[in-house]
């Protein structure tokens, strides 16, 4: 009897040997889940925490900017219309400057144009059988050189129609642009067709072979200088734009001070006739 019970007590702690490692598993993968929870809350905490950051800065930079335009407009008080019209009334050296540059193109946009009309004219009535292309080419762009020129005089020396004269005048600038760019590409890329033209017509063109060939050794000055007359065609362009605007505010603005002067010596002397007026008043009722 004796040695039967450290069987038994083997044959119970069997079982326990058997049950033991999976309970350890369990606790190791609870606790490791626990773990990773823990660890994924901070990492949540640590990105609001992060965008509330963010966002107070990006928030902070927002009011700085508002605050700062704020200020610039508080530093920047507006003009009251009698300030701005004797601001917009002196037209300054910048615009005497644009205004000389502008006139000198004008001045040669009318000789272009007038050389031009006159080629063609001589062409057109001095023989029987013209070269019509010719013809019709300088008159065309002669006039068109002679219209700018003339709607730019009158564009400065009258108010009419807002100016329309320096309107007209600017926005043909591109076409002439055009225009002699064009003639640079069609030289260069058939010069041929050109000098042949030249040469088939030359007792109406008023030319001889030797003028010809002048012409065709000047050719890459030719480029040059068109090239040169478009760019100053351009700049025609932008700067009778700004021109115009300036000289609209300025006529403007005289308007209004003539205005408001006549008013105000009108003013002056209605008191100054009550004042007249009071004491023969007076003397009559005496």
């Amino acid at each position: 009897m004796v040695k039967f019970f450290p069987r038994k007590k083997s044959a119970d702690k069997a079982p326990e040997a058997a049950v033991s490692p999976l309970m350890a598993d369990e606790l190791t993968s609870s606790s490791s889940s626990r773990l990773k929870d823990k660890e994924r809350a901070s990492r949540r905490k640590d990105r609001e925490e992060k965008r509330k950051k963010r966002d107070e800065r990006i928030a902070d930079s927002r009011v700085s900017k508002e605050s700062s335009s704020k200020s610039k407009k508080k530093s920047k008080p507006k003009l009251s219309q009698e300030e701005q019209d004797e601001k917009d009334a002196n037209l300054g050296g910048c615009y005497n400057f644009f205004q000389f540059l502008v006139k000198t193109i004008h001045l040669i946009d009318a000789m272009i144009g007038l050389t031009f009309v006159v080629y063609g004219s001589l062409i057109m009535t001095n023989f029987e059988n013209p070269a019509m292309e010719a013809v019709i080419t300088s008159l065309t762009f002669g006039s068109t050189m002679l219209f700018t020129s003339i709607m730019g005089v009158i564009g400065f020396t009258t108010k009419v129609c807002l100016r329309c004269g320096l309107a007209l005048s600017a926005y043909t600038a591109p076409f002439i642009a055009f225009f002699y760019m064009f003639v640079i590409i069609l030289l260069i890329s058939s010069p041929e067709t050109f000098f042949d033209y030249l040469t088939e017509h030359k007792d109406v063109l008023y030319l001889n072979d030797a003028e010809i060939l002048l012409l065709e050794n000047m050719l890459p000055l030719f480029y040059i200088i068109m090239a040169s007359l478009a760019a100053v065609e351009i700049c025609r362009f932008m700067v009778l734009r700004k021109i115009r605007h300036t000289l609209l505010r300025y006529d403007a603005a005289t308007e209004r001070i003539v205005s408001s002067r006549q008013g105000s010596n009108r003013s002056k002397n209605e008191s100054n006739r009550t004042n007249l007026t009071e004491p023969l008043l007076g003397d009559e009722e005496v």
